[in-house]
């Protein structure tokens, strides 16, 4: 691991240093009064230490362990504390880990490191209290950036992720004037959800420090991702504003508009992004793609030949960009020419076949698009890009309730592929969508023999049996154990979510959705947070999200869904 070769190399360096010196020591004193004890002693400890070297090096690392920990804690050397930490630590032996990090801030109260040693084991054990002391500790001696950054990096150790912001919380009350421990404050709360709590934190931090650029884009990108977009929008005008040369402010304002499908607004920021970099390749092309995504055909196709004429681009690339302008702007029948002309040398070749089959699809013409995709699989003989176009095809036949078609197409994958689960998941999604529950159950649960540790379909699995059948106590269980298992995957966020608001647990349900919806917003994700936002009384909130996911994802099923619904489309408001 990386993190022990500096350990190993110090501790190199130091025992190169003490041979000669021991030696020289023991050259200079007579025989008859040398002090037997204390050689034997610097003697058992420099072999212990070469020794447990050499097997950490032969990778005996609980060996290594076992040579080690008592010569560190009888030394005292700062080295041997320090190595023999680091091997207890890597082979998670934390009461070894423990009792040579007590031995190493004995003998080196002051010594940051020792006591960063000492709570990360506490922190691992979740003694929090205990660590609690040690941070203070550490933040009284020195409550900078770099030390507020190595404790809140400590205290991902600790299992207990309420745990975790509860401490960053005691220590903002007993630190009240420091503005970094506001700011981890203020992630780790965003990080679990709690975006009222973290937009809070993220202003205490301004309050104390309101230089800190990097601060205010944390604060708009936090109420960004929870669909506060005007909010955002607030706060990053102010800024640029006041830094209108700022790329980094640039930058992320773009970023944040493109990702909400807000491109003509974005265009503007990044063609003053451009003025003041006008020879970064990368910002033109943004500003290509951007006229591409805002249906400004004639401008994107301009921008895409002045890359090429400068040869930022190469022909293909030009041709399949301007091909998908030319799809955004509605010009099918372009697009499709550009898309033909792609060299089959290239290595866009296999993204323009793709596209020309999904046009295919989207036009109806579902013959031409499985025979381009079958052409594919015979070009592209690679199993993973294989596999890939049968996933791809699945989907759109999926999303077009082509069932026949479907049914065929996963036949032919299995015969080919049996038992890969990708194929088997499509297999359960197809039962469920045409209502035949027990066998998609029968797939997921063939998915979870062969890989037990598939959260996907655990997820999935549960999710089916929440909102298509009456068995609430077994679909209960089996989402609680993907949430337990994989609590950062936006998809089983959603589910627990879900799961939560069919309980009738409003806040808990939408603190969880907020967690998937800043995180990935496609599928069922987005119409789900404006459902709980609309029943927990937030609706202008959920008319806001609604009107521009609707305008980023327009054949999206469950957006259209929920909207019809509450009735979002009669809502008059701008």
């Amino acid at each position: 691991m990386v993190d022990r070769l500096p350990r190993r190399n110090c501790l190199s360096f130091a025992l190169f240093c003490v041979l000669p010196s021991l030696y020289v020591q023991v050259m200079a004193v007579p025989v008859q009064k040398r002090a037997q004890q204390e050689w034997s002693q610097s003697s058992q400890w420099l072999y212990g230490a070469m020794t447990a070297r050499f097997e950490d090096h032969a990778g005996k690392y609980a060996a290594a362990l076992d040579t080690m920990a008592d010569v560190a804690v009888q030394s005292g050397e700062y080295d041997a504390l320090e190595y023999g930490f680091g091997l207890a630590w890597d082979t998670r032996d934390f009461a070894r880990a423990e009792k040579i990090a007590r031995a190493w801030l004995g003998a080196f109260p002051k010594d940051d490191a020792a006591r960063l040693a000492l709570l990360r084991v506490l922190l691992a054990d979740g003694r929090s209290n205990e660590a609690l002391g040690h941070m203070q500790a550490l933040l009284e001696q020195d409550g900078g950036p770099q030390m507020v950054a190595q404790v809140f990096r400590a205290l991902a150790d600790l299992p207990d992720g309420a745990a975790r912001l509860d401490l960053l919380q005691q220590l903002s009350g007993q630190f009240p004037k420091n503005p970094y421990i506001f700011y981890y404050l203020g992630l780790m709360a965003k990080e679990q959800g709690k975006v009222t709590f973290a937009v809070d934190a993220f202003d205490r931090a301004i309050a104390l420090d309101g230089n800190w650029r990097e601060l205010e884009l944390m604060q708009a990108q936090v109420l960004a991702s929870i669909g506060k977009l005007q909010e955002a929008r607030k706060v990053m005008d102010k800024m640029t504003t006041r830094y209108p040369q700022d790329t980094n402010v640039l930058s992320a304002y773009v970023d944040m508009l493109a990702a909400h499908y807000q491109w003509q607004d974005a265009l503007p920021l990044a063609l003053r992004w451009q003025e003041l970099q006008p020879h970064d390749s990368a910002v033109r092309q943004l500003v290509a793609q951007l006229y591409a995504s805002a249906g400004n055909f004639p401008a994107a196709s301009q921008a895409f030949r002045e890359l090429l004429d400068a040869r930022r681009i190469d022909l293909n690339s030009y041709l399949f960009f301007v091909a998908n302008a030319a799809e955004r702007a509605g010009q099918t029948d372009t697009a499709v020419s550009m898309l033909g002309k792609v060299s089959k040398d290239s290595t866009r070749y296999l993204q323009a076949q793709e596209q020309l089959a999904l046009l295919a699809f989207r036009r109806g013409a579902y013959d031409s698009a499985q025979t381009r995709f079958a052409a594919l699989r015979q070009d592209f003989p690679d199993d993973a890009q294989v596999l890939d176009t049968y996933l791809i095809e699945a989907a759109q036949l999926q999303q077009a309730k082509q069932w026949k078609r479907l049914e065929t197409l996963l036949q032919e994958a299995l015969a080919r592929y049996p038992d890969q689960v990708d194929l088997l998941y499509v297999l359960a999604e197809y039962h469920a969508a045409r209502g035949q529950i027990e066998d998609a159950a029968a797939q997921f649960a063939k998915i979870l023999a062969i890989d037990p540790a598939n959260i996907d379909a655990l997820n999935a699995y549960g999710y089916l049996l929440l909102t298509q059948t009456d068995d609430a106590e077994k679909a209960a269980q089996l989402i609680e154990e993907a949430i337990k298992l994989y609590p950062d995957s936006p998809a089983i966020q959603d589910s627990y979510g879900w799961l939560l608001f069919r309980q009738g647990k409003m806040e808990e349900a939408l603190s969880w959705l907020r967690r998937a919806y800043a995180a990935y917003r496609s599928n069922e994700i987005s119409a789900h947070y404006i459902e709980v936002l609309y029943a927990t009384g937030e609706k202008a909130l959920a008319q806001e999200v609604y009107r521009y996911e609707r305008q980023g994802q327009p054949d999206n099923t469950p957006l259209k869904e929920i909207g019809k619904k509450l009735k979002l489309n009669d809502d008059k408001k701008k």
